[in-house]
């Protein structure tokens, strides 16, 4: 009994039933909301205040409210199992931490950077699954039904 619900990291990578299928794409979407409002919330006092800090600056410009605008477009089509919002999102997060760290001129974040990019990732694969897999059974539950 001390084996039997032990998670390993090997786990946490599988994506082979339903249920985790659709846990996979939920994380990712939950996720992407997570990540937009951290920017929200930064962007929004970016409004109202300056500093000397450029680091600081960097992450108050009040122009990441396009961020965060793209960030909701992709959050609700991830909800909606979309693939290519499920990629783009992995490739915009990974896109704007190079580009954050370069600007910077160093590396902050990496933890969590990766953690999200986990989701990102799974979400992603969870979403071609779906496709090839589940899809085809939810649409024909739908159509069975009667009115």
């Amino acid at each position: 009994m001390a084996g039997k619900n032990k998670a390993s990291l090997k786990s946490l990578f599988k994506i082979e039933t339903q249920e985790q299928c659709q846990s996979a794409i939920k994380n990712g979407w939950i996720v992407t909301l997570i990540s937009l409002s951290i920017t929200l919330v930064f962007s929004t006092i970016g409004f109202f205040t300056q500093t000397e800090n450029a680091t600081l600056n960097y992450f108050l410009d009040p122009f990441l409210m396009i961020d965060v605008v793209l960030m909701a477009v992709m959050a609700f089509f991830i909800y909606r199992k979309s693939r290519i919002a499920a990629t783009l999102m992995l490739f915009y997060f990974v896109l704007s931490k190079i580009l954050q760290w370069s600007d910077l001129g160093n590396v902050q974040g990496l933890p969590l950077a990766i953690v999200f990019m986990f989701f990102y990732f799974n979400a992603m694969r969870a979403t071609f699954l779906w496709h090839s897999k589940y899809k085809i059974v939810d649409e024909s539950l739908s159509l069975d039904t009667d009115i």
